[in-house]
């Protein structure tokens, strides 16, 4: 009788130990899977101290170090460039990212190079689960640019969303022939979102500012240089040290 009752003692024992490390086991895999790891939040956690422009921001991590950021695949209209001045859907943009990122939580997500030639850090930024990146071309406030691999990881859902806005016509979209490959084109046509004139941003030599910049490569011609005549002028520059503050740099030959 007593070796009946011990069996059953033992019995019981080893079925609730089973349950036990079953229950372990199972919050072990609730907590390593998929959609656990897709709630947190990614990237590296920063707060937004201040916003340049639509597509760079400063940022202060946890460490206390604050870095400049711009943000990876994207290009939004000008509102400080020294030549261009503010270009149509400029003041939107920047307006966007400051109403949205100022003072706010967010994920700072690196590609595979960290930072470009100013020293800045190159990322994707993200606003919980939102690619804001990807929200800028959503809204047609900027265009898929800057494409230079290894930096490439979310560029085909970007041009995807960019299609999309082309579709609709919204923010730049809605001026014919503005957003391009190459950069951002005004004529005497196009007007911003309030209905001011811009300037043309094909500019031709005037006196002394003959230095010929191309926005898409960002690098400025002077003359005499081999291929300073070839070169289409989408932006002029009174001096090197003009361009070079605008963030262009010399052509080798």
């Amino acid at each position: 009788m007593k070796t009946k009752l011990l069996k059953n003692l033992l019995i019981v024992t080893m079925v609730c130990l089973l349950a036990v490390l079953s229950a372990g086991c199972s919050a072990v895999q609730e907590s390593s899977s998929p959609e656990s790891q897709s709630a947190a939040v990614k990237g590296m956690p920063a707060t937004v101290t201040y916003v340049v422009d639509g597509d760079t921001i400063d940022v202060k991590f946890k460490n206390g170090k604050t870095e400049r950021v711009r943000m990876l695949l994207v290009d939004t209209p000008e509102t400080k460039h020294p030549r261009l001045g503010v270009q149509p859907f400029g003041p939107e943009s920047s307006k966007f990212t400051k109403t949205e990122l100022t003072g706010k939580k967010v994920g700072v997500e690196m590609d595979v190079s960290e930072r470009d030639k100013y020293g800045r850090l190159l990322a994707y930024i993200w606003l919980g689960k939102q690619n804001f990146n990807q929200l800028l071309l959503e809204k047609g406030l900027a265009r898929v640019a800057y494409v230079y691999p290894p930096n490439t990881k979310y560029v085909d859902q970007f041009r995807a969303t960019q299609e999309k806005a082309q579709q609709k016509g919204v923010g730049i979209w809605s001026i014919e022939n503005y957003a391009q490959e190459d950069g951002f084109h005004e004529n005497s046509k196009n007007t911003s979102s309030n209905g001011k004139k811009q300037p043309a941003s094909n500019e031709k030599p005037k006196g002394k500012c003959n230095i010929k910049g191309n926005q898409q490569s960002m690098i400025y011609h002077v003359p005499g240089g081999q291929s300073y005549d070839v070169t289409k002028a989408e932006i002029m520059f009174c001096s090197e040290s003009e361009a070079q503050k605008a963030g262009y740099r010399k052509a080798k030959r």
